[in-house]
């Protein structure tokens, strides 16, 4: 520990603070056995505070570790704001009923065409973020429970709602993931053996695992893995 502290000396780097919970590590579910430290932290030396004199550090809340996050931000007061333009998600193709709402949204269109373009492309980003608002109400709702709850004295009872709230968090996790998951499995089921490049996208992790050196593909090409 004494080393440790030298170097930070040696390095001239001091503590940054932090907003949020006081605490960034924490054990124990019961009220007796619950120990709560503040383990992790950021350092900088005074360049670093000149080139970023508006920073944030902040201790975001967690369900799957005992330690929290640490977020740096370092513009917190800068305009996020961009200009809407259209992008593609590959998403949507996943989704049923994305070929009807492509055309009813082009039949209610009107305009020359960048200005029916523009109101597809509008159109469809509303429509697949009202399909997961609702997972995201709720995730939402739960995070700002897990802040209050952590804020509060570590009884017995609030300690045994904070395991229910993460368990809850963790679920909703495992059905964002499993809903990729879902649709993946489907799309290679109806297209898995027709495309080559789809294959490659939904087989990241294949070398290493299976042997695998490369796809053969069309009129006998090979085209070897990059590893």
């Amino acid at each position: 520990m004494n080393d440790f502290q030298e170097a930070l000396n040696d390095c001239a780097l001091s503590d940054v603070g932090y907003q949020g919970r006081w605490f960034t590590w924490e054990k124990g579910k019961f009220e007796a056995t619950n120990i709560r430290e503040r383990l992790d932290r950021g350092v900088a030396n005074n360049v670093w505070w000149s080139c970023h004199p508006h920073f944030v550090l902040s201790h975001l809340a967690h369900s799957f570790s005992d330690h929290c996050p640490l977020l740096v931000n370092t513009s917190p007061h800068s305009d996020s704001r961009v200009h809407w333009h259209f992008k593609f998600e590959a998403a949507w193709i996943l989704e049923e009923s994305c070929e009807n709402e492509v055309a009813n949204l082009w039949e209610a269109s009107t305009g020359m065409l960048p200005d029916r373009l523009r109101y597809v492309g509008l159109g469809l980003d509303n429509w697949f973020c009202k399909l997961r608002a609702s997972r995201r109400i709720t995730k939402r709702s739960l995070t700002k429970r897990l802040e209050e709850l952590v804020g509060l004295y570590p009884s017995d009872d609030i300690l045994g709602e904070i395991e229910e709230v993460k368990l809850s968090l963790n679920l909703e996790a495992d059905k964002s993931e499993l809903y990729w998951e879902q649709r993946a499995r489907a799309n290679w089921l109806r297209n898995g053996d027709k495309n080559t490049a789809f294959f490659t996208v939904m087989q990241p992790n294949v070398r290493g695992k299976t042997g695998y050196r490369g796809l053969r593909m069309m009129m006998g090409l090979f085209a070897p893995l990059r590893i």
